[in-house]
């Protein structure tokens, strides 16, 4: 998957040693893709821009076996523009709940996508955020570089709990998120 946005980071020494871990692969960050739908829009058009986000790529950790959510962990490398500034020189404070919420739907949906690829169907995507609470840590520059990163940590029933966070890749946390996600009984 060559592309102009993976050679950005493939120059920047933290991003190109998280990109080479064995333990992950690259992945389309499809919500980055404009739908004929509307559906991802706000991700595909508004904030893809030179002023907003510049860049966006997606890792994912390898599926491990037997597991009901198979994909444990995404990561997404950005680059931000100073479209996002709240302050001058740091990003907006919905800009950050946004990341938070759009990664950890990622890791949400890569795992739909595995889930209905072991079991032969197309039932896709069947859960709806429940809460996102943010805890702001530092403000993040912007423009500037951040990575955000998803983690499932328990799944109790039809709930499903991730915590997310935006980094500098070099051990600055700038905030981090809770999430639960509830699956429907029908489909949305």
């Amino acid at each position: 998957m060559a592309s102009p946005d993976l050679t950005l980071f493939l120059q920047v020494p933290w991003s190109a040693k998280l990109l080479a871990d064995s333990d992950f692969v690259l992945s389309p960050t499809d919500s980055r893709n404009p739908k004929a739908t509307t559906e991802d829009s706000f991700i595909a058009e508004t904030l893809q821009s030179q002023r907003t986000v510049r860049a966006w790529i997606t890792q994912l950790r390898l599926p491990e076996d037997l597991q009901s959510y198979p994909i444990r962990e995404a990561r997404s490398f950005l680059q931000l523009g100073d479209g996002v500034c709240g302050f001058a020189r740091v990003a907006h404070g919905g800009m950050i709940s946004t990341l938070l919420d759009e990664i950890t739907g990622i890791l949400l949906t890569a795992n739909a996508i595995e889930m209905d690829k072991r079991a032969g169907r197309t039932r896709g995507l069947n859960s709806v955020t429940a809460y996102l609470n943010v805890s702001y840590k530092k403000p993040l520059p912007a423009p500037g570089l951040a990575l955000a990163i998803a983690k499932i940590h328990k799944v109790d029933g039809r709930k499903l709990y991730i915590s997310s966070s935006l980094e500098d890749g070099l051990g600055a946390v700038f905030a981090t998120g809770d999430v639960m996600f509830v699956e429907m009984k029908e489909k949305l």
